[in-house]
């Protein structure tokens, strides 16, 4: 006799999560990608991870009306997902990041992907 799998209750929310989760991560992403967009078609070449960090924080707590944060690991993520997918590019000549003064390589909009936006 064949009895086929049964899901569990923990399962069931364990996917549940997976999928809002997935669902957040893509949302922040775009998020992020608007940031570097706006911040080129207002005069910025690139930016640096903790740039970024700072232009979400502020343009999002103005938004809201309260205190926005967000990790330094999350942007990075986001930002290497989207460095993958083609969507940001690294830039490959050094600069001193505007909030930290480290040595950074940035990201910008590639510029096919800027024109297609602009």
């Amino acid at each position: 006799m064949h009895h086929s799998p049964q899901t569990t209750s923990a399962q069931t929310s364990a996917q549940a999560f997976g999928a809002v989760g997935l669902s957040n991560l893509k949302k922040l992403q775009d998020k992020i990608l608007d940031i570097c967009i706006a911040a080129q078609r207002n005069g910025a070449r690139d930016l640096s991870g903790r740039e970024i960090q700072q232009r979400y924080e502020q343009h999002f707590s103005l938004a809201q009306g309260y205190a926005v944060r967000i990790e330094m690991s999350s942007v990075s993520s986001r930002v290497n997902a989207l460095v993958s997918a083609g969507r940001l590019e690294r830039v490959e000549v050094a600069r001193a990041c505007a909030v930290t003064g480290s040595n950074i390589l940035p990201v910008r909009v590639p510029m096919t992907q800027a024109s297609l936006v602009a």
